[in-house]
């Protein structure tokens, strides 16, 4: 052990989790939303897919980070990633709830 503690490790597996979650949810989300919206909830998914696939490779490339000796500083983009991804996931649901 050296010395850092596992607490990096921890956090980053946390984003991964969360990246995997927020992906199995759009996949989820736009095949019971299919019905009532349609092609809305079509082009949706295709813009949450790729921002979905991107939060989980930051998540990937943050768990990786853990391992170097001295790994660099987190920055804002796998927050604002998921941020996005959960007010884009709002929107579809919302569209399907006000749909009826």
């Amino acid at each position: 052990m050296d010395g850092r503690g596992l607490h990096t490790e921890r956090t980053a597996l946390a984003w991964i989790r969360t990246a995997l979650a927020l992906l199995g949810a759009v996949l989820v989300a736009a095949r019971l939303s299919v019905d009532r919206l349609g092609a809305l909830a079509v082009a949706v998914t295709l813009a949450a897919l790729p921002l979905a696939v991107g939060v989980l490779l930051g998540a990937g490339r943050r768990y990786r980070a853990t391992t170097q000796e001295d790994p660099p500083p987190p920055d804002g983009r796998l927050p604002a990633g998921v941020s996005l991804l959960v007010a884009v996931l709002a929107a579809l649901e919302l569209g399907y709830v006000l749909r009826g």
